[in-house]
Formats: C-alpha cells, structure tokens, sequence
C-alpha cells in the first residue's frame, strides 16, 4: 500500500532526516551509549523543541493531533540513526496510557511535563519467564481502604532507572496468570515507599531495569481507567507502541541494506567487487524485497489504525510477525555479506542488527502475533 503524505507529514520526516543526520551520527550514538542515563539530555529537550514529545497527543492534551502515521513517520528515522532517547516508553506508551485512562487532573499534572520533556515515563508490563505474552500477569494488587497494594516483579523495565513515574500493570481478581481480565493498571511514583529498582543496561543500549514492589501502596485515584479494564485501555496503546516498533525497524533495515551494498562494492575478491557476484546480488535483492512488503503493510496498518478500519487489530499482529521475519532476514544476511568485521562494536551494522533482535521479541514473540493475526 502506498500512501502520499500530507505537506504536514513531509515537513516532519524532512526535519527529522535533517536534525538526525546532523547531529546523531553513529560516534555521538556510541558515546551516547557510554553515559550513565542512557541517552542525551539535549537532544530529549531539542526533541521537545521541535514538537516531537507534543505530536500524537490530542490537542485537548496539549499535542498536535498526530496519528499512527506521524508515529510512523517520526520512527522510522529513529531507527535510521539507532536513537536511544526513549520515545517509545515515554511518550507513546506512557504518555498514550496516561490520556487514555487518568483523571484530569493526573492528566493535566503528567502530560503537560512529557511534552515538555521535563518529565518521563516508563511502561512495567514484563514478568521474568512471561516475556513472550505482554498479559501474562501474575503481579497482583488488593484495596485496602482508599488504596491498592501492589506485590510483584516486573523485568525489562524500559527507561526505569530515568523515570519520574511507572505504569504498573497488576491482576485485581483471578489469579490465572494466563487470563486477560481482571487486570489493572496503576500509576506508581518513582519515590513511592516499597518501590526497589536494580538498573542495568540491555544488549542494544538501552537504560532498563527490574522492579520490586513490595506492598506498595498507591491510592485508588491513580488507577488507569476502569478496574479489571487494563486490556481495553491498553490493546490500543500497545497497537501504536508496535507501529512504532516496526517503523524503527524498517528505518534499521534500510541502514542496513545501504550499508551492505556500499561495503560489497568496496570489498574485492579475484579483483573484482563482491557486488558483481550475481548471486550477492541476489540476496540483497531478498533483502530490499522483505524491506519494502514489511513497509507495504505498515503503511496499510498505520493508516487502518487513524481510519479504525474493523481489521486493524489484526493487521497490527500481522505487521509485527512480518516485521520480525524480516528483520531476522535482512540482519543476518548484512552481517553474512559484510563478514567477521560486521559483528564488531567498531562498525554500526552489528549495533542494528542488536535493536533488529530486540524489537523481534517487544510487545510479544513473533510466534505470539502470528497466533493472533490467524485467530481473527
């Protein structure tokens, strides 16, 4: 599917191919890396500058107006220069939950400082051993009075060791880790009494965490949406977080595809470029072919989310299967081409094909969306 964009839209993949290309070149994103946050404070401001933090929120909320598309457009080159500031976890994620389930005062208090980027977010739905099912749940909270108490483990907490605040998913009934009622999601400070983290760094540079809540308490005023309503609130959230996801990808893969052919027509062998060799040549043709049907059907998901056409939910799992094989595909086929040199920390095509393999598994397995995307 092929989409013209607005002059709106355009203007904004030109900025961001412009601001990134100047000034987030690979060695300033591994010098980035080497930081304790995890990702540069000036850009994350500059972002906020340029309207990034404030462009899918309604402007009710203080945004643009943005949708699935501005997502789209804006991760894609993202995932182009490998950026590290947590968008995703901040802004989408957070920020998403936050208008669709806070009270108005929360939101009036919250989004006002994430569109600002004085303040940040992060999304606690993983448990150790659940990975593959973001609703697989066995975090549980009780009320006690005016509050609830959460008790659990959360892992892979994305941006946690910067966050101002969690989102904390939790079962508020049945205690069948597999079911996705009875869930429930809180707003949780970071300074909250029972709240322990133990920060580390993820194998494509990203800040995260493990989150301990041991009995804490959180007042019934900052429950997101309905009780036992997490899966409603969330299911749309979490379909944006995977355009995103998967348009960062798609940005990965062209980097990596135009860094593979311009290697294979540096590197020679019997005198002659690698390119010439018709069968290279053919592969990196499979590869731009798995780049551009992934981008086909995102495009066609983006705009069936803005449209809420009736089969969006189920091109949204389609897309992140596709997206994972492709990404699978494409990875190990440059680091194949480009040879030893390619899994070296020296050169940017091993650090891709890191975010290719971490986003493969994000939001779910891509075994898990291929089981949903038949189950319609």
């Amino acid at each position: 599917m092929f989409i013209e964009f607005s002059e709106e839209q355009t203007m904004l993949r030109d900025s961001a191919e412009k601001y990134l290309r100047d000034n987030y070149t690979f060695d300033r994103r591994q010098a980035i890396v080497k930081q304790p946050r995890g990702f540069c404070a000036e850009h994350w401001q500059m972002f906020a500058d340029l309207g990034w933090l404030a462009m899918t929120f309604s402007e009710d909320a203080g945004g643009f107006g943005g949708g699935a598309l501005e997502t789209m457009i804006l991760c894609e080159q993202f995932g182009k220069h490998l950026v590290l500031e947590p968008y995703l976890e901040s802004v989408v994620l957070v920020g998403g939950l936050i208008e669709r389930g806070a009270s108005a005062a929360i939101q009036e208090q919250v989004l006002s400082g994430i569109v600002s980027g004085e303040l940040q977010g992060a999304f606690a739905y993983l448990e150790e051993g659940r990975v593959a099912d973001p609703w697989s749940v066995a975090t549980h909270a009780k009320k006690d009075g005016d509050d609830f108490v959460i008790e659990g483990n959360k892992t892979v907490v994305l941006n946690g060791p910067e966050a101002d605040f969690f989102v904390v998913s939790a079962r508020t009934g049945t205690s069948d880790t597999a079911s996705l009622d009875n869930i429930s999601l809180f707003l949780v400070a970071k300074e909250t009494a029972g709240l322990s983290l133990r920060n580390y760094k993820t194998y494509d540079g990203r800040a995260a965490c493990e989150l301990r809540l041991d009995q804490v308490k959180v007042p019934a005023g900052n429950l997101l949406g309905a009780l036992d309503g997490a899966y409603e609130l969330a299911q749309p959230v979490f379909a944006r977080g995977i355009v995103a996801v998967c348009a960062e990808a798609i940005g990965a893969m062209d980097a990596l595809l135009e860094a593979t052919v311009n290697y294979t027509k540096q590197r020679k062998q019997f005198g002659q470029p690698i390119s010439s060799f018709q069968v290279l040549r053919h592969r990196m043709v499979d590869m731009y072919m798995e780049i551009e049907l992934s981008r086909s059907l995102l495009m066609a998901t983006a705009w069936k989310l803005d449209n809420a056409a009736p089969d969006a939910e189920q091109c949204v799992a389609a897309l992140k299967a596709k997206v994972g094989k492709a990404g699978r595909y494409v990875s190990h086929n440059a680091i194949q081409l480009h040879g030893g040199i390619g899994t070296t920390d020296e050169l940017s095509v091993g650090h891709y094909f890191k975010r290719l393999a971490a986003i493969g598994v994000m939001f779910g397995s891509r075994d898990y969306h291929l089981s949903r995307a038949v189950s319609f």
